[in-house]
């Protein structure tokens, strides 16, 4: 079994946002979790995802519940993608959604690494 993590920072100034971390199964499937330093408020079609170097697809996403203002403070689920690789590039990204739902912000950038227990 293989637990990766990334400490996601901002790209402006190097201050720490979010942990990414991740739990593959030998299957080749993933549960991914991203615990946010603070919280951060997201409403209507928001949403706050994890986006990989290896494909342009989101890993897990989450958004607002029914549409209404909604402080996130952690997120997870099945990663999209599959267990993802050590030394995978990892972003924490924030996107209006809807007919925006391609801008998005870049709020953290981590690189995964095999956890040591």
């Amino acid at each position: 079994m293989f637990r990766g993590k990334a400490e996601l920072d901002d790209p402006e100034n190097n201050a720490r946002v979010a942990t990414f971390t991740e739990m593959c199964e030998h299957d080749g499937a993933a549960k991914a979790k991203v615990v946010l330093r603070s919280p951060i408020t997201i409403s209507g079609t928001d949403r706050l995802a994890i986006y990989s170097t290896i494909k342009d697809e989101e890993v897990i996403v989450v958004t607002a519940k029914d549409g209404a203002s909604t402080e996130i403070h952690e997120f997870g689920g099945e990663s999209s993608l599959g267990c993802l690789p050590d030394a995978t590039g990892v972003s924490l990204t924030k996107s209006p959604g809807g007919d925006l739902g391609t801008l998005l912000v870049v709020l953290g950038k981590g690189t995964i690494h095999k956890e040591h227990h």
